[in-house]
Protein backbone atom coordinates (compact mmCIF):
# COMPACT_ATOMS: atom_id res chain seq x y z
CA UNK A 1 0.00 0.00 0.00
CA UNK A 2 1.55 3.10 -1.07
CA UNK A 3 2.15 5.74 1.74
CA UNK A 4 -0.42 8.78 1.55
CA UNK A 5 0.02 11.52 4.25
CA UNK A 6 -3.13 13.11 3.41
CA UNK A 7 -4.96 10.40 4.64
CA UNK A 8 -6.41 9.47 7.81
CA UNK A 9 -3.65 7.25 9.49
CA UNK A 10 -4.51 3.80 10.87
CA UNK A 11 -3.07 4.41 14.09
CA UNK A 12 -5.37 7.30 14.51
CA UNK A 13 -8.33 5.20 13.70
CA UNK A 14 -7.24 2.66 16.98
CA UNK A 15 -6.95 5.52 18.94
CA UNK A 16 -10.68 6.80 18.16
CA UNK A 17 -11.84 3.41 19.01
CA UNK A 18 -10.03 2.66 22.40
CA UNK A 19 -10.15 5.82 23.98
CA UNK A 20 -13.86 5.79 24.28
CA UNK A 21 -13.58 2.82 26.07
CA UNK A 22 -13.17 3.91 29.83
CA UNK A 23 -11.04 1.48 30.96
CA UNK A 24 -8.59 0.78 28.60
CA UNK A 25 -5.16 2.63 28.52
CA UNK A 26 -3.51 3.12 25.24
CA UNK A 27 0.18 2.83 25.15
CA UNK A 28 1.52 4.42 21.90
CA UNK A 29 4.72 2.24 21.17
CA UNK A 30 6.43 5.27 18.59
CA UNK A 31 7.48 8.73 18.67
CA UNK A 32 6.29 11.96 19.89
CA UNK A 33 4.72 13.04 17.13
CA UNK A 34 2.14 10.29 16.83
CA UNK A 35 1.54 10.73 20.63
CA UNK A 36 0.63 14.40 19.67
CA UNK A 37 -0.75 14.35 16.78
CA UNK A 38 -3.88 11.74 17.77
CA UNK A 39 -3.76 13.65 20.95
CA UNK A 40 -4.50 16.74 19.06
CA UNK A 41 -7.27 15.58 16.73
CA UNK A 42 -9.32 14.49 19.62
CA UNK A 43 -8.25 17.36 21.79
CA UNK A 44 -11.22 19.56 21.33
CA UNK A 45 -13.77 16.91 21.41
CA UNK A 46 -12.87 15.44 24.50
CA UNK A 47 -9.59 16.48 27.14
CA UNK A 48 -10.51 13.62 29.33
CA UNK A 49 -9.66 11.58 26.68
CA UNK A 50 -5.77 12.43 27.34
CA UNK A 51 -6.07 10.76 30.79
CA UNK A 52 -5.74 7.20 28.88
CA UNK A 53 -3.30 7.40 26.49
CA UNK A 54 0.45 7.69 27.33
CA UNK A 55 3.59 6.90 24.55
CA UNK A 56 6.78 5.35 24.86
CA UNK A 57 8.22 8.59 23.22
CA UNK A 58 10.76 6.73 20.88
CA UNK A 59 13.89 8.47 20.06
CA UNK A 60 17.19 8.51 17.70
CA UNK A 61 18.66 5.62 20.43
CA UNK A 62 15.72 3.08 20.03
CA UNK A 63 15.77 3.37 16.28
CA UNK A 64 19.35 2.42 15.41
CA UNK A 65 19.25 0.34 18.96
CA UNK A 66 15.37 -0.87 19.09
CA UNK A 67 12.69 0.08 21.07
CA UNK A 68 11.45 -2.93 22.42
CA UNK A 69 13.16 -2.32 25.94
CA UNK A 70 11.91 1.23 26.18
CA UNK A 71 8.18 -0.85 25.70
CA UNK A 72 8.56 -3.31 28.70
CA UNK A 73 8.94 -0.05 30.62
CA UNK A 74 6.61 1.19 29.86
CA UNK A 75 4.06 -0.61 30.38
CA UNK A 76 5.35 -1.55 33.88
CA UNK A 77 5.21 1.86 34.51
CA UNK A 78 1.49 1.84 33.24
CA UNK A 79 0.26 -1.43 35.41
CA UNK A 80 2.09 0.75 38.62
CA UNK A 81 -0.22 3.51 37.38
CA UNK A 82 -2.93 2.41 36.09
CA UNK A 83 -4.14 -0.60 38.38
CA UNK A 84 -5.77 -3.58 36.40
CA UNK A 85 -7.19 -1.53 33.41
CA UNK A 86 -6.94 -3.20 30.51
CA UNK A 87 -3.64 -2.20 28.42
CA UNK A 88 -4.28 -1.36 24.33
CA UNK A 89 -0.47 -1.48 22.95
CA UNK A 90 -0.92 0.38 19.54
CA UNK A 91 2.59 0.36 17.05
CA UNK A 92 3.51 2.93 15.34
CA UNK A 93 5.08 3.66 12.08
CA UNK A 94 8.58 3.70 13.39
CA UNK A 95 8.83 0.32 15.39
CA UNK A 96 7.31 -1.39 12.33
CA UNK A 97 10.30 -0.22 10.18
CA UNK A 98 12.93 -1.26 12.48
CA UNK A 99 11.56 -4.46 13.17
CA UNK A 100 10.54 -4.11 16.87
CA UNK A 101 8.63 -7.87 17.68
CA UNK A 102 5.57 -6.10 20.01
CA UNK A 103 4.09 -8.78 20.09
CA UNK A 104 7.15 -10.95 21.95
CA UNK A 105 6.27 -7.72 24.37
CA UNK A 106 3.53 -8.05 25.13
CA UNK A 107 3.56 -11.51 25.98
CA UNK A 108 6.51 -11.06 28.81
CA UNK A 109 4.88 -8.17 30.07
CA UNK A 110 1.54 -8.33 30.03
CA UNK A 111 -0.22 -11.22 28.03
CA UNK A 112 -3.97 -10.03 28.40
CA UNK A 113 -3.06 -6.78 27.24
CA UNK A 114 -5.32 -5.83 23.80
CA UNK A 115 -2.45 -5.11 20.62
CA UNK A 116 -2.91 -3.35 17.00
CA UNK A 117 -0.48 -2.65 14.83
CA UNK A 118 -1.25 0.56 13.80
CA UNK A 119 1.45 1.71 11.55
CA UNK A 120 0.44 4.04 8.65
CA UNK A 121 1.82 2.40 5.57
CA UNK A 122 -0.25 -0.79 6.63
CA UNK A 123 -3.72 0.41 6.47
CA UNK A 124 -6.24 3.76 6.72
CA UNK A 125 -7.37 5.40 9.34
CA UNK A 126 -10.99 3.43 9.33
CA UNK A 127 -8.71 -0.25 9.49
CA UNK A 128 -7.70 0.88 13.05
CA UNK A 129 -10.43 1.56 14.06
CA UNK A 130 -11.91 -1.81 12.67
CA UNK A 131 -8.66 -3.61 13.96
CA UNK A 132 -9.22 -2.14 17.56
CA UNK A 133 -12.79 -3.15 17.93
CA UNK A 134 -12.08 -6.70 17.10
CA UNK A 135 -9.25 -6.70 19.80
CA UNK A 136 -12.29 -6.65 22.27
CA UNK A 137 -14.12 -10.26 20.95
CA UNK A 138 -11.76 -11.80 23.77
CA UNK A 139 -13.33 -9.33 26.78
CA UNK A 140 -16.44 -10.92 25.70
CA UNK A 141 -18.47 -14.01 27.53
CA UNK A 142 -21.90 -15.28 26.21
CA UNK A 143 -24.24 -15.38 28.57
CA UNK A 144 -28.32 -15.16 28.99
CA UNK A 145 -30.27 -13.30 26.48
CA UNK A 146 -31.24 -9.66 26.91
CA UNK A 147 -34.55 -9.47 25.52
CA UNK A 148 -35.75 -5.79 23.29
CA UNK A 149 -31.73 -4.92 23.93
CA UNK A 150 -29.07 -3.50 21.37
CA UNK A 151 -25.61 -2.50 21.03
CA UNK A 152 -24.67 0.42 18.95
CA UNK A 153 -21.51 0.18 16.85
CA UNK A 154 -19.98 2.52 14.71
CA UNK A 155 -19.55 5.93 17.26
CA UNK A 156 -16.33 7.13 18.92
CA UNK A 157 -15.54 10.03 20.99
CA UNK A 158 -13.66 12.71 18.85
CA UNK A 159 -16.02 13.14 16.27
CA UNK A 160 -18.57 16.63 16.42
CA UNK A 161 -21.19 15.75 18.38
CA UNK A 162 -20.42 12.12 18.47
CA UNK A 163 -21.46 12.19 23.04
CA UNK A 164 -24.62 14.12 22.34
CA UNK A 165 -25.63 11.71 19.23
CA UNK A 166 -24.87 8.94 20.93
CA UNK A 167 -27.12 10.17 23.70
CA UNK A 168 -29.71 10.87 21.44
CA UNK A 169 -29.76 7.53 19.86
CA UNK A 170 -30.04 5.61 23.59
CA UNK A 171 -32.88 7.95 24.23
CA UNK A 172 -34.68 7.18 21.02
CA UNK A 173 -34.33 3.68 21.30
CA UNK A 174 -35.20 4.02 24.96
CA UNK A 175 -38.52 5.51 23.70
CA UNK A 176 -39.34 2.94 21.48
CA UNK A 177 -39.04 0.34 24.52
CA UNK A 178 -35.76 -1.28 23.90
CA UNK A 179 -32.74 -0.64 25.68
CA UNK A 180 -29.22 -0.23 24.58
CA UNK A 181 -26.21 -2.13 26.32
CA UNK A 182 -23.25 0.21 24.73
CA UNK A 183 -22.60 2.55 22.01
CA UNK A 184 -18.90 1.73 20.58
CA UNK A 185 -17.28 3.51 21.03
CA UNK A 186 -18.26 6.61 23.19
CA UNK A 187 -18.10 5.86 27.38
CA UNK A 188 -18.43 2.11 27.11
CA UNK A 189 -16.84 0.42 29.88
CA UNK A 190 -15.58 -3.31 30.28
CA UNK A 191 -18.80 -4.77 31.76
CA UNK A 192 -20.77 -3.18 28.78
CA UNK A 193 -18.35 -5.03 26.17
CA UNK A 194 -18.53 -8.52 28.13
CA UNK A 195 -22.35 -8.17 27.76
CA UNK A 196 -22.14 -7.70 24.34
CA UNK A 197 -22.82 -11.17 23.00
CA UNK A 198 -25.96 -11.64 24.97
CA UNK A 199 -28.10 -8.23 22.51
CA UNK A 200 -31.07 -9.24 20.71
CA UNK A 201 -28.93 -7.95 17.61
CA UNK A 202 -26.26 -5.23 16.75
CA UNK A 203 -26.87 -2.23 15.21
CA UNK A 204 -23.75 -1.12 12.69
CA UNK A 205 -23.80 2.15 11.83
CA UNK A 206 -22.85 3.31 8.18
CA UNK A 207 -20.85 -0.21 7.89
CA UNK A 208 -18.55 1.27 10.53
CA UNK A 209 -17.43 -1.81 13.47
CA UNK A 210 -18.97 -4.60 10.85
CA UNK A 211 -15.90 -6.64 10.93
CA UNK A 212 -16.72 -6.98 14.67
CA UNK A 213 -19.90 -7.65 14.33
CA UNK A 214 -19.48 -10.31 11.21
CA UNK A 215 -17.04 -11.97 14.16
CA UNK A 216 -20.21 -11.59 16.83
CA UNK A 217 -22.67 -13.33 14.56
CA UNK A 218 -19.92 -16.29 13.72
CA UNK A 219 -18.88 -16.73 17.85
CA UNK A 220 -21.77 -15.80 19.45
CA UNK A 221 -24.62 -15.95 16.67
CA UNK A 222 -25.59 -12.64 17.31
CA UNK A 223 -27.44 -11.28 14.64
CA UNK A 224 -26.63 -7.21 12.82
CA UNK A 225 -28.20 -4.99 11.01
CA UNK A 226 -26.75 -2.28 8.97
CA UNK A 227 -28.21 1.06 8.86
CA UNK A 228 -27.35 4.84 7.83
CA UNK A 229 -26.02 7.26 10.22
CA UNK A 230 -29.47 8.71 11.59
CA UNK A 231 -29.45 12.34 9.97
CA UNK A 232 -33.09 14.02 9.91
CA UNK A 233 -36.17 12.14 10.12
CA UNK A 234 -36.08 9.71 7.46
CA UNK A 235 -33.07 7.79 8.17
CA UNK A 236 -33.35 8.28 12.16
CA UNK A 237 -37.39 6.32 11.40
CA UNK A 238 -34.81 3.65 9.55
CA UNK A 239 -32.42 3.40 12.17
CA UNK A 240 -35.81 2.37 14.90
CA UNK A 241 -37.38 0.33 12.15
CA UNK A 242 -33.80 -1.43 12.33
CA UNK A 243 -33.70 -1.60 16.01
CA UNK A 244 -36.87 -3.17 16.46
CA UNK A 245 -37.55 -5.24 13.56
CA UNK A 246 -41.15 -3.01 13.20
CA UNK A 247 -41.91 -0.77 10.84
CA UNK A 248 -44.51 0.88 13.56
CA UNK A 249 -41.62 3.06 15.40
CA UNK A 250 -41.40 6.45 17.61
CA UNK A 251 -41.87 9.89 16.29
CA UNK A 252 -41.47 12.87 17.18
CA UNK A 253 -43.00 16.36 15.66
CA UNK A 254 -40.40 18.77 15.12
CA UNK A 255 -42.44 20.99 12.57
CA UNK A 256 -43.43 23.47 15.75
CA UNK A 257 -39.66 24.14 16.66
CA UNK A 258 -39.04 24.30 12.71
CA UNK A 259 -42.05 26.84 11.66
CA UNK A 260 -41.05 29.51 13.92
CA UNK A 261 -38.02 30.06 11.37
CA UNK A 262 -39.87 29.33 8.03
CA UNK A 263 -39.21 32.07 5.81
CA UNK A 264 -35.60 31.76 6.68
CA UNK A 265 -35.76 27.60 6.02
CA UNK A 266 -37.21 28.47 2.47
CA UNK A 267 -34.41 30.24 1.82
CA UNK A 268 -32.39 27.07 1.68
CA UNK A 269 -33.92 25.35 -0.88
CA UNK A 270 -31.27 24.78 -3.89
CA UNK A 271 -29.00 26.34 -2.17
CA UNK A 272 -25.23 24.46 -3.21
CA UNK A 273 -23.91 22.40 -0.41
CA UNK A 274 -20.63 20.41 -0.25
CA UNK A 275 -20.59 17.34 1.61
CA UNK A 276 -16.98 16.26 2.91
CA UNK A 277 -16.90 13.54 5.78
CA UNK A 278 -16.08 9.86 6.50
CA UNK A 279 -17.71 7.87 4.18
CA UNK A 280 -20.68 6.86 6.88
CA UNK A 281 -21.46 10.50 7.47
CA UNK A 282 -20.79 11.58 3.84
CA UNK A 283 -23.69 9.27 2.45
CA UNK A 284 -25.84 10.05 5.36
CA UNK A 285 -25.61 13.71 5.37
CA UNK A 286 -25.81 14.12 2.04
CA UNK A 287 -29.36 12.08 1.62
CA UNK A 288 -30.51 14.43 4.57
CA UNK A 289 -29.69 17.71 2.64
CA UNK A 290 -31.08 16.75 -0.33
CA UNK A 291 -34.10 14.83 0.53
CA UNK A 292 -35.45 16.54 3.48
CA UNK A 293 -33.88 19.97 3.48
CA UNK A 294 -34.05 20.39 -0.74
CA UNK A 295 -30.62 21.63 -1.18
CA UNK A 296 -28.52 20.90 -3.88
CA UNK A 297 -25.38 18.70 -2.95
CA UNK A 298 -23.29 19.41 -5.68
CA UNK A 299 -19.50 18.00 -4.17
CA UNK A 300 -20.03 14.78 -2.06
CA UNK A 301 -16.35 13.21 -0.74
CA UNK A 302 -15.42 11.10 1.34
CA UNK A 303 -12.13 11.30 3.58
CA UNK A 304 -12.04 7.89 4.77
CA UNK A 305 -13.64 4.38 3.46
CA UNK A 306 -15.09 2.10 5.43
CA UNK A 307 -15.74 -1.79 5.10
CA UNK A 308 -18.70 -1.53 2.91
CA UNK A 309 -16.76 1.16 0.93
CA UNK A 310 -12.80 0.48 1.34
CA UNK A 311 -11.89 2.20 -2.02
CA UNK A 312 -13.50 5.56 -0.86
CA UNK A 313 -10.38 7.68 0.55
CA UNK A 314 -10.29 11.31 -0.95
CA UNK A 315 -6.91 13.00 0.00
CA UNK A 316 -6.94 16.77 1.26
CA UNK A 317 -5.46 18.53 -1.90
CA UNK A 318 -8.45 16.73 -4.19
CA UNK A 319 -11.07 17.97 -1.92
CA UNK A 320 -9.82 21.62 -2.37
CA UNK A 321 -9.95 20.96 -6.22
CA UNK A 322 -13.36 19.53 -6.16
CA UNK A 323 -14.49 22.08 -3.83
CA UNK A 324 -13.41 24.77 -6.45
CA UNK A 325 -14.50 23.17 -9.49
CA UNK A 326 -18.09 22.28 -8.00
CA UNK A 327 -20.95 23.25 -10.90
CA UNK A 328 -23.60 25.75 -8.75
CA UNK A 329 -25.08 26.57 -11.56
CA UNK A 330 -25.75 30.20 -11.08
CA UNK A 331 -25.20 30.24 -7.97
CA UNK A 332 -22.24 29.65 -5.79
CA UNK A 333 -21.24 27.24 -3.10
CA UNK A 334 -22.54 28.78 0.07
CA UNK A 335 -21.86 26.30 3.02
CA UNK A 336 -19.55 23.18 3.35
CA UNK A 337 -20.57 20.15 6.16
CA UNK A 338 -16.78 19.12 6.91
CA UNK A 339 -13.75 18.68 8.91
CA UNK A 340 -11.13 21.24 10.60
CA UNK A 341 -8.87 20.62 7.16
CA UNK A 342 -11.48 22.47 5.48
CA UNK A 343 -11.07 25.57 7.33
CA UNK A 344 -8.99 27.79 4.55
CA UNK A 345 -10.81 27.00 1.72
CA UNK A 346 -14.20 27.83 3.10
CA UNK A 347 -12.57 31.07 3.66
CA UNK A 348 -10.84 31.24 0.29
CA UNK A 349 -14.74 30.32 -1.59
CA UNK A 350 -16.85 32.85 1.19
CA UNK A 351 -18.51 29.49 2.02
CA UNK A 352 -19.92 28.85 5.67
CA UNK A 353 -18.23 25.94 7.16
CA UNK A 354 -20.09 23.45 9.57
CA UNK A 355 -17.78 20.61 11.21
CA UNK A 356 -19.65 17.29 11.26
CA UNK A 357 -16.67 14.76 10.95
CA UNK A 358 -13.01 13.65 12.17
CA UNK A 359 -11.03 15.85 12.71
CA UNK A 360 -12.08 18.77 14.21
CA UNK A 361 -9.87 20.21 16.42
CA UNK A 362 -11.27 24.23 16.42
CA UNK A 363 -14.96 23.37 17.73
CA UNK A 364 -15.78 22.52 21.17
CA UNK A 365 -18.70 20.46 21.96
CA UNK A 366 -19.90 20.23 25.25
CA UNK A 367 -23.79 20.17 25.77
CA UNK A 368 -25.01 16.35 25.22
CA UNK A 369 -28.38 17.53 24.46
CA UNK A 370 -27.52 19.23 21.09
CA UNK A 371 -27.24 16.75 18.68
CA UNK A 372 -27.10 16.22 15.16
CA UNK A 373 -28.57 12.86 14.74
CA UNK A 374 -32.07 11.99 15.60
CA UNK A 375 -34.70 14.06 15.67
CA UNK A 376 -33.94 16.63 17.72
CA UNK A 377 -30.33 16.66 15.29
CA UNK A 378 -32.05 17.99 12.48
CA UNK A 379 -33.41 21.28 14.65
CA UNK A 380 -30.04 21.49 15.71
CA UNK A 381 -28.43 21.19 12.68
CA UNK A 382 -31.29 23.85 10.59
CA UNK A 383 -30.42 26.12 13.77
CA UNK A 384 -27.01 26.12 13.43
CA UNK A 385 -26.88 26.81 9.43
CA UNK A 386 -29.09 29.60 9.46
CA UNK A 387 -27.53 31.41 13.14
CA UNK A 388 -24.13 31.09 10.29
CA UNK A 389 -25.75 32.79 7.53
CA UNK A 390 -27.66 35.32 9.81
CA UNK A 391 -24.60 36.26 11.95
CA UNK A 392 -22.43 36.71 9.18
CA UNK A 393 -20.95 40.46 8.65
CA UNK A 394 -22.46 41.59 5.21
CA UNK A 395 -19.17 43.46 3.27
CA UNK A 396 -20.72 47.26 2.76
CA UNK A 397 -20.16 48.41 -0.96
CA UNK A 398 -20.51 52.27 -1.11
Amino acid sequence: MPIEPLRGCKIFGAMKAFSGIRDIISLMHGPIGCYYGAAYHQLAQDESSLGVITSSITHDKEVVFGGEQKLGELIEKAQFLYGDKKLAILGCCVPAIIGDDIEAVKEEFAPDALHVDGAGFKGEEWQGYEDALLQLIGMMKKGEKKERTVNILGFDTVSPRARADAAELKRLVAKSGWWTNTVLCVNADSMQIENMPNVERNIVLGGYGLRLAEVMRERFGTPYEIVEMPYGKYLTREFLRKVTGSDAVYEEDIMPSLERAYLFIQKMYEMPVAVIADDARAIALSKFFEIELGCEVVVSAAISGSPLHPEKSVGLFEIDELLKGAETGCDRLRLILGTTFQKRIAAELDAALIRVSYPSFDDVSLYDEAPYMGYRGEIVIIEKILNLFLNKYSEEVW
